[in-house]
């Protein structure tokens, strides 16, 4: 492959990797804690019309930036044949990139979204909250918030063999 084409397929695999790292970081570091300011009816209804819009969306990027290190790693890399996987440095952090990038994406797409889909749903604990009584809003929003720091793991740990390769 041509060097030029190698370096807009790069191009293109980094501007996705920051829309799908920038956009789930901006809004659970972002988003999430300026609605937390909002009454408990907006922050339910605006957090959950949020996530529905926005999952496609970072759902693609994040299916690109798998895509695009698949053609930058065999087509325009040094990957060659499968014996590369296992034999080679590169092949061995490319392998674990990919496999970390897949995890992430899996569990953005079938654990955390709908994890905060059901949380964001459950009119009863926001109209307790509104009511006074927060604790099991708090607990479910805890506990979202444990399970999406588990795809921001995997992109720390996706800057880390991005680093070494």
């Amino acid at each position: 492959m041509p060097w030029e084409m190698r370096q807009i397929i790069l191009g293109i695999h980094i501007f996705l990797a920051i829309i799908w790292v920038g956009g789930v970081l901006f809004i659970g570091w972002g988003v999430y804690p300026a609605l937390r300011k909002m009454a408990y009816a907006k922050q339910r209804e605006f957090f959950l019309a949020l996530i529905q819009w926005s999952h496609n969306f970072l759902t693609a990027a994040g299916t690109g930036v798998i895509a695009t290190g698949i053609v930058l790693g065999t087509l325009a890399g040094p990957i060659n044949q499968w014996a590369d996987l296992w034999t080679t440095r590169y092949g061995n952090l490319w392998l674990a990139a990919l496999v970390i990038a897949l995890l992430t994406l899996g569990w953005g797409v079938f654990i955390g979204y709908r994890q905060s889909v059901k949380v964001f749903s459950n009119i009863s604990i926001w109209e307790l909250a509104d009511s006074g009584e927060t604790k099991p809003l708090s607990k479910a929003l805890g506990t979202t918030i444990a399970i999406e720091s588990v795809e921001v793991g995997g992109f720390i740990a996706l800057l880390v063999v991005m680093i070494l390769l």
